[in-house]
């Protein structure tokens, strides 16, 4: 069975109450005009409203990130 990154990160995203507005594959989007696209293994690129925040190579810290910016963006 191939390990597929995606799946991966749709998981951790439902695990942590991130709710994903639409997905395409590999690209994810959120809300409040996030964006995630998982770039590799372990590598994914956060994006808001087009511009690219950072790359990250930690799901939780993505996650955590995410959780306190969505928050802040209502």
């Amino acid at each position: 069975m191939q390990y597929n990154e995606a799946d991966f990160v749709a998981y951790a995203l439902k695990e942590t109450n991130i709710r994903v507005v639409a997905r395409n594959g590999k690209y994810f989007e959120l809300e409040n005009g996030f964006q995630i696209e998982v770039e590799g293994r372990d590598l994914y690129r956060l994006s808001h409203e087009g511009w690219v925040i950072s790359p990250f190579d930690d799901i939780g810290k993505m996650c955590n990130f995410l959780k306190v910016n969505l928050n802040s963006h209502q």
